[in-house]
């Protein structure tokens, strides 16, 4: 077995929203630290904790759907399924073997989904994931459904994941965003919704200081990339970050639940970005060994499309990524990002920079007071 790369420190942060329509909380967020083998508390994401080790985090964010009862089950019980086989993996080095156990907790939380919605008369529930975990200076990602995953460096935001839905496959066959816009939300597989699944993976070499997001659609499908982006370049330290961002998705709408995770990545075991240095990834086929596991062409979209009833998928042999955007020069349409760049063009605060200078306001009065 090769041997670990030297340990790294991060910081970790994320919320799960409600939002300002739904009446119950479907989406599921958990990260746990690979090396201690706990997973993080609530207050411990909503403050942004700081850690480092060999393996650093784990992360999964879980969307889930088929009711309230169903999508709430099957997203926590994924969530948790994931964790559960991902932290008794030994540790390994190499990024194949890795993606591969991913891609096997994943297929195992398929079954379990599925079985508790036979057993308990919730048949259709399931629910989306996307997860990523570093071996070496690498990042590790696999996603079901539209949850997404975005990789920061420097002042540009790039998409690593592809949206395994039906608008997704239809713009990759050419077709025109208006015709890709009348399918709505539809998403081509979920966890749960059949006893098995198979996930996407893909790999993604990071540099010191990337940061890592992971999102819901309650998220992505209120905010567009530029949004997002100038929300992580404003809003300073991983937990205001996370904070802005729901605020924001809750500004725009908050029509769904909104759920992020982010992770920023120190230390001595990533190199410096080279100037204009931006993160590609490529997909994996966990079927093929070397070069070829790297060159195949987005085999899972390919299938996906085909099952729907779209013949091609013309992307690339090595998938780039899916989506680079430096802020306010490609802006798009999402619902509410016009709310939302007016909330942040005039300088909206996190709700913990309102609550410090609420504070820091009682604390001078009562000085002057005594």
């Amino acid at each position: 077995m090769k041997a670990l790369a030297p340990a790294f420190d991060f910081v970790v942060a994320g919320a799960s929203d409600i939002g300002r329509v739904r009446e119950k909380n479907e989406d599921s967020i958990v990260v746990g630290s690979l090396d201690s083998g706990r997973t993080l508390s609530t207050t411990e994401l909503l403050e942004g904790w700081r850690g480092g080790g060999e393996r650093g985090p784990f992360a999964i964010v879980c969307d889930g759907m088929g009711g309230a009862a169903g999508g709430e089950i099957a997203s926590e019980l994924a969530a948790a399924v994931v964790w559960r086989e991902i932290a008794t993996t030994p540790k390994t080095a190499d990024v194949e073997v890795f993606a591969r156990l991913l891609r096997r907790a994943l297929r195992v939380a398929s079954g379990e989904v599925h079985a508790t919605a036979s057993r308990e008369g919730l048949r259709g529930m399931g629910t989306t994931a996307a997860a990523v975990a570093i071996v070496g200076d690498c990042l590790v990602i696999a996603n079901v459904g539209d949850s997404r995953v975005y990789v920061m460096r420097d002042q540009c935001l790039s998409q690593v994941t592809r949206d395994q839905s039906l608008a997704s496959v239809m713009l990759s066959a050419g077709r025109t965003p208006a015709e890709a816009a009348v399918v709505g939300g539809a998403i081509l597989q979920a966890i749960g919704v059949g006893p098995d699944v198979e996930p996407s993976l893909s790999f993604a070499q990071l540099r010191r200081h990337d940061r890592i997001l992971l999102c819901s659609d309650g998220l992505h499908g209120l905010l567009d990339d530029v949004v997002i982006q100038k929300a992580l370049l404003d809003g300073g330290e991983p937990a205001a970050c996370v904070d802005l961002l729901v605020n924001c998705a809750r500004i725009a709408g908050g029509t769904d639940n909104i759920s992020c995770l982010l992770i920023e990545v120190r230390g001595d075991r990533f190199a410096v970005a080279q100037p204009n240095e931006r993160p590609t990834f490529h997909e994996f086929d966990p079927q093929k060994e070397g070069a070829p596991a790297l060159t195949s062409t987005s085999y899972v979209a390919r299938r996906l499309a085909a099952r729907a009833g779209v013949d091609t998928d013309p992307g690339p042999p090595i998938l780039p990524v899916t989506g680079q955007h430096r802020a306010f020069i490609e802006p798009t349409a999402a619902p509410g990002s016009g709310e939302a760049r007016r909330f942040l063009a005039s300088g909206g605060l996190p709700r913990v920079a309102w609550v410090a200078m609420v504070l820091g306001a009682i604390a001078i009065t009562w000085l002057l007071l005594r």
